[in-house]
């Protein structure tokens, strides 16, 4: 697999360097302005009080921006199916569907850590215990079991309570997505109960490893793979197995797989492979 190229972290450089910009702007005006009417002295000092006040702004924006404007990558990852998700308690799951959707759900949820970071460390890599669990899922030959794993996705990004709201009132629906985010956006504190994660199947394209190697997750991320040849999965296990160490959100691939296969070198290196049956 090719190295990762530099060129291709330029643009969201950029971008993150304009949205810290937006962020920081206004508030430094604001104390800029407000400093000018409370301490003696011409309107004309808010320009310097502005200045002053714009470097410490930009030290807040420069975290919050990056997780303001993240968005589900789209390119790397196609969202689920939208069927109607029957849930982990309903009456349409069989036992052995509610096995798999309990053993999927305690998969997902193990080692997760509490997602903090010092308030005043904001870069540092937070609190994850591991940022990366690899399992099998036996699909069989039948749809059952993808169709299963796709409801589960959707519970976990919560598409389907935000399709339910958006239906009732686009009201709540915009209220659920402003919430989510306002709680991405404090890294010192603890990782909320019901953040929603981010779901979706590996899209099957020859440059799928190159964007792995610098995929960037914004919240925790369930990798959905299935249909991969033993070529492919062994690029996919390898560019997850170099990017691990700096994921600030768990990662979780989970290989839907029809038959028993011999596993590609390097496995063994991402620590141990849960197998759900």
């Amino acid at each position: 697999m090719n190295a990762p190229n530099p060129a291709q972290h330029r643009p969201h450089r950029l971008r993150n360097a304009m949205a810290s910009l937006a962020v920081a702007l206004p508030p430094a005006l604001l104390l800029g302005a407000l400093l000018a009417a409370l301490l003696p002295g011409p309107w004309s000092a808010a320009a310097p009080y502005a200045l002053a006040s714009l470097l410490p702004c930009l030290w807040l924006g420069a975290h919050i921006a990056p997780r303001l404007i993240a968005r589900f990558d789209s390119a790397l990852l196609q969202a689920p199916p939208g069927a109607p998700s029957s849930g982990c308690g309903s009456t349409h799951q069989n036992a052995a569907q509610h096995a798999t959707w309990r053993a999927l759900q305690s998969w997902c949820q193990a080692g997760m850590g509490s997602g903090r970071a010092p308030f005043w460390q904001p870069a540092q890599l937070p609190e994850v215990t591991e940022r990366l669990r690899v399992a099998v899922l036996r699909a069989g030959r039948g749809t059952a079991v993808a169709d299963l794993v796709n409801a589960f996705a959707r519970h976990l990004d919560r598409d389907d309570e935000l399709a339910a709201l958006s239906a009732r009132s686009r009201l709540q629906a915009w209220r659920l997505k402003l919430t989510v985010k306002w709680h991405e956006l404090w890294w010192w504190r603890a990782r909320h109960p019901r953040q929603p994660w981010d779901c979706g199947h590996l899209l099957q394209a020859p440059e799928a490893p190159q964007r792995l190697a610098t995929f960037t997750p914004r919240r925790p991320t369930l990798i959905i793979a299935r249909e991969l040849t033993d070529d492919a999965l062994a690029q996919v296990l390898q560019a997850l197995r170099c990017a691990q160490s700096g994921y600030r959100h768990p990662v979780r691939l989970l290989i839907l797989d029809g038959d028993a296969r011999r596993w590609p070198p390097g496995t063994e290196a991402l620590g141990p492979v849960t197998m759900i049956e």
